[in-house]
């Protein structure tokens, strides 16, 4: 298994390499904005819980922007979930929306994703709309799904989030989101969780090194006796072009 996971990474990584090369080559011409990253990351948390039972990942995506606001992009990450030996390979997001300003300093972002896992015979795809209002460093945001990961029902995320720029080029942000389910049995007993981040970092031209402290309010009885949901720190780098 770990083979097959570190052929899906080079794959992944070639990929996205000869996918920016060649976008910006034309970019200029075709007056579309193309960009591009790949990064790594000594865990991969999202909403607060791990998806690579506490290791390390590699992760890469490729954005495309239209100057009128539209957007598209896709971006994928190595996951380590084991259900009985049935474990998923590596999980790829596709997604497109529109930002906008409402007024100077207020801004918008409308889209829809589709979260696609490979690797397992069970059905953990699921899709999302979401929506997020920016006004100077706070964002408001919200996520609804009309059936959640590995079929769990309705679910609505709504997050905030807010940015400080610190001394020597470094960000500080923090992270606070409510995971709100129609009913009980995404990981444990229980209807709503919350999840937690703060996020140091610092750029470097087109490379991003971080520092995060990352969890949730999930105990390990609940998160089936793992520690995928307890607070950790967390380390990551990642080169954008």
């Amino acid at each position: 298994m770990a083979h097959t996971i570190k052929k899906a990474a080079v794959a992944l990584a070639a990929a996205i390499l000869t996918t920016g090369v060649s976008a910006t080559a034309t970019a200029a011409e075709s007056g579309i904005s193309v960009s591009a990253n790949l990064g790594l990351v000594t865990d991969y948390k999202f909403r607060g819980v791990s998806q690579t039972d506490g290791g390390a990942a590699i992760q890469g995506g490729a954005d495309l922007e239209l100057e009128n606001g539209f957007y598209l992009g896709t971006w994928a990450s190595q996951v380590d979930f084991a259900w009985g030996g049935d474990e998923t390979d590596y999980e790829q997001d596709f997604y497109g929306g529109y930002t906008g300003e409402f007024s100077t300093g207020v801004g918008y972002d409308l889209g829809y994703i589709y979260y696609a896992y490979h690797g397992s015979d069970r059905d953990e795809d699921y899709q999302e709309i979401y929506g997020s209002i920016t006004i100077s460093n706070l964002t408001l945001g919200a996520a609804y799904s009309d059936d959640y990961w590995a079929g769990t029902g309705k679910f609505l995320y709504a997050y905030g989030e807010f940015g400080f720029e610190l001394p020597a080029a470094l960000s500080l942000d923090f992270h606070l989101g409510a995971n709100l389910f129609e009913e009980e049995g995404f990981l444990f007993e229980a209807d709503s969780y919350v999840d937690y981040s703060l996020t140091l970092s610092r750029a470097f031209g087109g490379l991003s090194l971080s520092a995060s402290l990352a969890g949730t309010d999930i105990s390990d009885r609940e998160c089936y006796g793992l520690d995928w949901c307890e607070p950790s720190v967390l380390a990551g780098a990642t080169y954008s072009w």
